[in-house]
Order: C-alpha cells, then structure tokens, then sequence
C-alpha cells in the first residue's frame, strides 16, 4: 500500500489520539485498495485523505489535517485533489461520510446530506453524495 504509513501517522494523529476512535475501526478493508493521498511539509507527513471504488461507486474519505496546520486551507487542496482523482477514474457521482460538524466544509464542494445520521466510533456521521452535473 503505497503511502500508507505516512498517511496512517496522520490519520493515527487525528482519529485515534485527539478523536478516540478505535485503532481496529480506524484501519479498514478499504485501505488495502484505495488511493492514499498524503501532503508534506519539510518531509513530515501533515495531511491525508483517501479515494477507493466499491461496488461501482467512487468514494473520498479519511480526510485530515493536523491540528499544527489546520486553517491553513490544506483541506481544500486536499479535497481538490481528491475530487480530481475521482474525475480522472471515471466517475461522476462521489460518496463521502462526514462527522456532523465537517458538513459544511463538505457542502462547499457541492455535497448534499442523504439519509439518516449514524454512529462511527462513537461520533456523529452523515452520508453525503456529489452528484454529477451531467
């Protein structure tokens, strides 16, 4: 799995220490297959996020930024580059799952909240889907 240490470091950073989440949910089957994107600052790890397919659908998801570089818009570049992976491999409508506070950084790439909210870890989710305009 290429780039998966560095980009584990970051998510074992965010999720696992500062959010609680268990390190046995926080690692998946997903992260055997899907496309780790990691940015760096001077050669250490700093943001990550991840873009997989699953039964015919495109997905984004795991992404974090350290709490030493958050507001710095890292985030948005990361989505970008994710969104465009996603482009790239042929898919249009892209599924994502949020923590209920990220909504809103999530609707400003033009998702939309569907169904009911749900437990991960013991935090607060929502499905969200970016369909495409065609």
């Amino acid at each position: 799995m290429e780039g998966f240490d560095e980009a584990f470091s970051v998510r074992k950073a965010v999720f696992i220490d500062e959010q609680a989440i268990p390190e046995e949910i926080e690692i998946d089957e997903m992260d055997g297959y899907a496309t780790h994107l990691v940015l760096f600052s001077e050669n250490e790890p700093i943001a990550t996020g991840r873009f997989y397919e699953k039964d015919a659908k495109s997905y984004i998801g795991r992404i974090c930024v350290l709490n030493t570089h958050r507001g710095t818009g890292l985030g948005r570049i990361l989505m970008e580059l994710l969104l465009q992976k996603a482009s790239e491999s042929g898919y249009n409508d892209i599924y994502l799952s949020s923590q209920m506070y990220a909504r809103g950084f999530y609707q400003s790439f033009g998702f939309e909240e569907f169904g009911e909210t749900f437990d991960d870890g013991g935090i607060e989710h929502v499905w969200m889907l970016k369909k495409s305009k065609n």
